[in-house]
């Protein structure tokens, strides 16, 4: 999709969102209040309910855009990536707060399917993690769909706790951000699994283990080898004993 029809369903999503809070949503409506003709609002939804569902995952197509005017963006750690993403995101939605309200846990949190909010937020999240040279060898070892998955479906809790809670300015709300995102960046930044694997392959070496076991290797493999043929001559007193017989 171009960024001229992306930049138009974000405009009429922002629109319906304003009349849907009005009590207003109706295509009619929307046409006069955007100037574009329903045929082309169709053109870019399949029907009325899909113009309202795109609020959520264009939120964070239009995050991407405001981080790619960020220069040094890359250099954030991972907890100050997923925590800017979490704060933005909760003002982006304040801005629309009765709309979220009303439909977040209809549209997002009891959907039995990967929303196109969903499949965002996982892809985002990938790119987050994959791009950084600070996550540790090992963490490799779990870094994957089930992981983003997860890292998903807790960034969906995060918003609907954001929306239930009443502490004063938030305050649980961005404690639990905080704490989650650390958690998250001592997970995959600890090298504790690094370094152990670099002392076992130094102790192997130090201690002269490598040829141990480069002979156990020979053994275990000797099991697979044929047996070399023996040959058995037959002598002449052999012969004459089995014709006497």
């Amino acid at each position: 999709m171009t960024t001229e029809k992306l930049n138009t369903k974000i405009e009429l999503t922002e629109a319906a969102i304003d009349l849907y809070i009005e009590d207003k949503f109706s295509i009619p409506n929307l046409t006069d209040k955007t100037g574009k003709t329903a045929s082309e609002i169709y053109a870019l939804f399949p029907n009325k309910k899909s113009i309202l569902q795109f609020y959520y995952p264009s939120l964070v197509i239009r995050y991407r855009a405001m981080i790619g005017e960020i220069e040094d963006f890359d250099s954030y750690t991972i907890a100050e990536k997923l925590s800017n993403f979490c704060y933005t995101l909760f003002d982006m939605m304040d801005d629309r707060r009765v709309f979220v309200e009303d439909t977040f846990e209809k549209y997002e949190w009891k959907c039995t399917y990967n929303t196109e909010f969903r499949n965002e937020i996982q892809d985002l999240f990938t790119d987050f993690f994959t791009t950084d040279g600070r996550i540790a060898t090992s963490a490799g070892f779990f870094m994957g769909d089930l992981f983003y998955s997860s890292l998903r479906t807790q960034y969906l809790f995060l918003v609907k706790f954001w929306l239930e809670d009443e502490s004063e300015d938030k305050e649980r709300t961005f404690a639990l951000v905080d704490k989650l995102t650390g958690f998250i960046e001592e997970l995959v930044y600890s090298k504790i699994v690094d370094k152990g694997f670099d002392l076992a392959k130094y102790s192997v070496s130090a201690f002269g283990f490598s040829q141990q076991v480069e002979d156990f290797n020979e053994w275990v493999s000797s099991w697979f080898e044929d047996e070399p043929e023996v040959e058995v001559e037959i002598t002449d007193e052999e012969d004459e004993e089995t014709e006497d017989e």
